[in-house]
C-alpha cells in the first residue's frame, strides 16, 4: 500500500450515508488523492450510498461487509494484516477504540489520528439517558481506549476545550481543524452569481430528524412567525425517527399546512440558496456544517448558541444571528426580524468565512497525517 515515493493514509468511517462526518470524510479523501496521496477509504457497509458518487476515482474504497462497528474487529484485523497501513484517520469513537485494541493484538505499528465528531460531554450525557448499550458497554470502552489515540483533531476550539475536560490525558495530543465546506458547494458558490438569486418566503432546517437536532424548537418558533406572516413556510430537509412526532407537533400548532417535510436530499443547494435563512436549533453540535454551507451559498443563518460551533461561525448582523440557547421566543424574534428588515447582503454573507476554505483544510489534514507522533 505504501511506497518510498507516495504518501498514504487510510480513512475509516461507518458508511457514506448522508451526514456531516461523511461529507468531510469524502472531501478529505478526495483532496488528499488530488495531491497524489495513496488514499484508501474503508467503510463498514454500503447500505447508505448517498455520497458514494462524490468519491474520486483516485480513492480506493474497501467495504468490510458489517452493519455496525461493533462487528468490525475481525474484518479490520484482516485488513490491517493484509494491507499494513501506516496511518489511520478515523471518523467515529467506536472505530478508534477498535483500532487501539487491534494495535495491541496485531503488534502492527500504525498511527491513529481520531477526528472528534461531536461535543463529547453533551453527546455522552444524551446517550447515557437513552441508550443502555452505550451506558454499559460503549462509553466505558471509549473512556478507556479513545485517549490512547496518537492525536485527536477537533472541529472547533470549543470542542477541543470540551474533550480536554473529559479526557485530561489528551493534553498536548489535540489540535483544531475546522470543517471544509463541501467541495460541490464551494464550486457552486464560485461559479454562480448568488446575488441574482431571489429569496423565497421560507425558512430552512437541514439535518437528521433526531433528538439532538431538536427541530421541535424550530416548529414552535415558526408557529409564532406564522401568526404574523401566514404566507411563510418552513422546509425540513432530512429524515429520522422523529418524523411522525414532528408532524404531529406541526398539526397541534396548526402550522402543518405551512411546513414541507422534504425528506433526505443529496443536493440541498437549491433549498439553501432560495431560503430567507437557515435555522439551527440543536441541543449540541460538533461543528455544524449546515451553517457553513448556508453561509457559503449566501444565505444567513439563525442558530441557538449551543455547544459547540455556532459562536465560532456566526457574525451577528453580517451572516446571521446567534440566539440565546433554547430560547424559542428569541428565535422567533430574529426570524421575524429577518423577514421585516432583510438587512443581509448576499455577497457579504458568503464572503464572511475564510477559515473553512478547502485547500487550507486539506493542507492541515495532510500535515497531521504526515507527522510522527
Amino acid at each position: 500500500m505504501d511506497s518510498n515515493h507516495t504518501k498514504s493514509a487510510t480513512l475509516l468511517i461507518n458508511s457514506l450515508g448522508g451526514g456531516g462526518a461523511e461529507n468531510v470524510c469524502v472531501n478529505v479523501a478526495n483532496g488528499l488523492a488530488k495531491r497524489g496521496w495513496d488514499i484508501t477509504l474503508v467503510v463498514m457497509h454500503s447500505n447508505d450510498e448517498a455520497y458514494t458518487d462524490r468519491v474520486s476515482s483516485k480513492v480506493n474504497i474497501i467495504e468490510l461487509g458489517v452493519n455496525n462497528s461493533r462487528y468490525a474487529f475481525f474484518p479490520l484485523k484482516r485488513f490491517i494484516q493484509q494491507e499494513k497501513p501506516k496511518v489511520f484517520l478515523v471518523f467515529t469513537y467506536e472505530l478508534s477504540v477498535i483500532l487501539v485494541l487491534l494495535r495491541y493484538f496485531t503488534r502492527h505499528k500504525y498511527k491513529i489520528i481520531s477526528r472528534n465528531i461531536n461535543n463529547l460531554s453533551s453527546m455522552r450525557f444524551l446517550k447515557k439517558q437513552t441508550n443502555l448499550w452505550s451506558r454499559v458497554v460503549t462509553t466505558p470502552l471509549i473512556d478507556l481506549f479513545y485517549p490512547k489515540s496518537d492525536h485527536v483533531i477537533n472541529q472547533c476550539k470549543a470542542m477541543e476545550e470540551d474533550i480536554l475536560q473529559v479526557y485530561p490525558a489528551l493534553q498536548g495530543k489535540t489540535s483544531v481543524i475546522y470543517n471544509p465546506v463541501a467541495q460541490h458547494i464551494e464550486d457552486y458558490a464560485k461559479k454562480n452569481d448568488l446575488d441574482n438569486i431571489i429569496k423565497q418566503d421560507y425558512f430552512l432546517c437541514v439535518g437528521r430528524l433526531e433528538k439532538q437536532k431538536a427541530f421541535h424548537f424550530a416548529i414552535e418558533a415558526f408557529a409564532k412567525v406564522v401568526n404574523l406572516y401566514p404566507y411563510m413556510r418552513l422546509k425540513l430537509v432530512g429524515q429520522g425517527v422523529l418524523n411522525d412526532s414532528l408532524k404531529k407537533l406541526a398539526m397541534d400548532l396548526n402550522v402543518f399546512d405551512n411546513i414541507d417535510f422534504v425528506g433526505f436530499k443529496t443536493d440541498v443547494i437549491p433549498y439553501y440558496t432560495k431560503a430567507k435563512a437557515t435555522i439551527l436549533t440543536s441541543l449540541f453540535e460538533g461543528f455544524p456544517n449546515v451553517l457553513v454551507e448556508s453561509i457559503t451559498l449566501g444565505t444567513p443563518v439563525i442558530a441557538f448558541d449551543c455547544p459547540s460551533g455556532p459562536r465560532e461561525i456566526i457574525q451577528n448582523g453580517v451572516n446571521g444571528y446567534l440566539v440565546k440557547y433554547l430560547d424559542v421566543q428569541s428565535l422567533s424574534k430574529y426570524m421575524i426580524k429577518t423577514i421585516k428588515n432583510n438587512d443581509f447582503i448576499i455577497s457579504k454573507v458568503k464572503d464572511s468565512l475564510e477559515f473553512n476554505k478547502t485547500e487550507n483544510i486539506i493542507t492541515a489534514f495532510a500535515e497531521k497525517l504526515n507527522n510522527d507522533y
